[in-house]
């Protein structure tokens, strides 16, 4: 049986029953990766004291992620904890007809709302940012990040296969053996970093560059550990990430149920 933390539940609760932090969620629904002045002007009336306090509530409930780019921070819509409660409540029958819908959603809307404003600022922010907190040593999330035994079990039966050296390239095969991802390892810290090159089928137009994805893991309290994932595409580049990324909260959710209960998200 999964278990879930009651206090964070808690905490995102908490962070949406205001009506002004609601309003931070919706304009970065709509634009992700916007500074603290951008979001000030979906709130008018208040200080921008006020929406830096907003902004931390968001941030301790993980609803929001920051990443400093240039001299600017940069906040992205974090929705893994929703994923999270939306798993709790439903069961796997309701899941994948929700997700069905929500698939041709994001299909329609996700690339012209992810869409850069590049004259916000000189240095192009990454596009996709996604966070969990994972009660599990370093250790064994890089484990779960590059082993098949862990892959099997939380990323629909896939295998990943690489010796993970920088240079190397790595390929993520579906259950029925067939190539889902591959690309190359471009830096390899274990395990704390972890930084590759991403191509598959459905992400980009043939020939066209791969993206790159970017695992980090930090300490954040005893026992417990921080998963930052960023997906990025060089400048210019028209790689249809943004129906990817919007995979990837299922997948770190199914990593952190996996490592802390020892059981998979979900029936495959």
């Amino acid at each position: 049986m999964v278990t879930y933390s009651r206090g964070m539940d808690d905490e995102v609760f908490r962070a949406l029953a205001d009506p002004s932090r609601r309003t931070l969620l919706d304009r970065l629904f709509e634009r992700d990766g916007q500074t603290l002045g951008d979001l000030e002007t979906a709130l008018p009336g208040m200080t921008r004291f006020g929406v830096m306090k907003h902004l931390r509530v968001l941030e301790a409930a993980n609803l929001v992620t920051s990443r400093k780019v240039g001299r600017e921070r940069h906040h992205y819509l974090n929705p893994v904890p929703i994923r999270q409660l939306h798993d709790r409540w439903l069961d796997r029958y309701r899941i994948r007809a929700a997700d069905l819908l929500d698939d041709l959603r994001i299909t329609l809307e996700a690339l012209p709302m992810t869409m850069p404003d590049t004259a916000a600022t000189a240095v192009e922010a990454p596009r996709h940012v996604f966070a969990t907190f994972i009660r599990a040593t370093p250790e064994s999330i890089w484990r779960a990040l590059t082993e098949s035994e862990f892959t099997t079990r939380y990323w629909y039966g896939s295998t990943i296969h690489s010796d993970w050296a920088v240079g190397s390239s790595y390929e993520l095969r579906t259950a029925n053996d067939q190539p889902a991802i591959s690309g190359d390892v471009i830096e390899a810290d274990p395990p704390r970093r972890l930084v590759v090159s991403y191509a598959s089928p459905w992400a980009a137009k043939p020939g066209e560059a791969p993206s790159k994805v970017t695992f980090e893991i930090e300490p954040s309290g005893p026992g417990v550990q921080k998963l930052t994932l960023v997906h990025e595409t060089e400048p210019g580049s028209t790689t249809r990430i943004a129906e990817v990324a919007a995979g990837w909260p299922f997948i770190l959710a199914g990593l952190k149920t996996l490592l802390e209960t020892g059981e998979p998200l979900s029936a495959a």
